[in-house]
């Protein structure tokens, strides 16, 4: 068997995410998709609904007063950080498992992945440029495809990667791509239009290395890439990859970073970090 025979095997069996997710991601992206719109595609979902419902009454969020609808939680939260924790639920249970393929401890690749869509929820607060909602999930999922890859890439197939980055000076995903055909980044893409994402979305997660090559004509891919650095930057979810990425200083800029404003996110981050990974253990 191949290797994108194998790859193709392991995206077939990869748990698939519930239908109502990809649909509310599809809500949350639409600009002409409103208020009752939105809340219709919570209700019709017990689990999104019961998330929605304890997320907007958790201790995270403080309400003054309960909340006991599903219209008073969208208005309260926003419909993007309802999808973004539905998204991280999913995550939550898909990358906590130890990763042997990356060298990524258990819950290493689940705090990575909270780490950057931190880094891509606090980026308002330091650079006046909007970031599109469905950027915080796809900040959640940009590395869904290791979970694939991970089962793939035994000990040979590594050694091979590391001596193609030796040998011909490349950074970690352009020699994973020479080897295997493929990068994680595709890999990632490809399951997220598998799951009926919105194109921004699958997007964002094909390109989180290269964004300058996003077809969407939003900042996602741009954001997903900053929020990817700034978890590695923390020295969260290093494992093989290390920091042996290109970092587009051009993705920074598009966000109305500067270095100062890349020092402050990330010193936001690290410190809203713990709260939010509690949070996930509340909801």
């Amino acid at each position: 068997m191949t290797i994108f025979e194998r790859i193709l095997r392991e995206i077939e069996t990869l748990k698939p995410i519930s239908a109502s997710i990809p649909r509310l991601a599809a809500a949350v992206s639409d600009p002409n998709a409103n208020l009752a719109t939105i809340v219709r595609t919570i209700e019709y979902d017990p689990v999104l609904t019961a998330n929605a419902l304890r997320l907007a009454n958790s201790a995270y969020y403080a309400p003054a007063s309960g909340i006991s609808t599903v219209r008073e939680a969208v208005e309260r939260l926003g419909a993007g950080r309802i999808l973004q924790f539905a998204a991280g639920q999913f995550a939550k249970q898909q990358m906590s498992r130890k990763n042997s393929g990356y060298e990524l401890a258990e819950n290493e690749l689940w705090r990575h992945s909270v780490a950057s869509a931190t880094a891509v929820d606090q980026m308002a607060r330091v650079s006046a440029v909007r970031v599109p909602a469905a950027a915080f999930s796809a900040a959640l999922l940009h590395d869904v495809g290791k979970l694939v890859l991970g089962r793939i890439i035994e000990e040979d197939l590594r050694e091979r990667i590391f001596s193609t980055i030796e040998r011909k000076h490349l950074s970690y995903v352009e020699a994973e791509l020479e080897v295997l055909g493929v990068d994680h980044a595709q890999v990632g893409g490809s399951i997220a239009r598998r799951w009926s994402f919105p194109h921004s979305l699958a997007d964002a997660i094909r390109w989180h290395h290269s964004p300058e090559y996003a077809t969407s004509s939003d900042l996602a891919a741009n954001a997903v890439h900053v929020g990817n650095a700034v978890a590695k930057i923390l020295g969260i979810g290093m494992g093989t990859e290390q920091m042996n990425a290109v970092a587009r200083a051009t993705a920074a800029r598009n966000l109305g970073l500067n270095s100062r404003k890349l020092e402050s996110l990330c010193a936001a981050v690290a410190e809203a970090l713990p709260s939010i990974l509690s949070l996930y253990e509340e909801v």
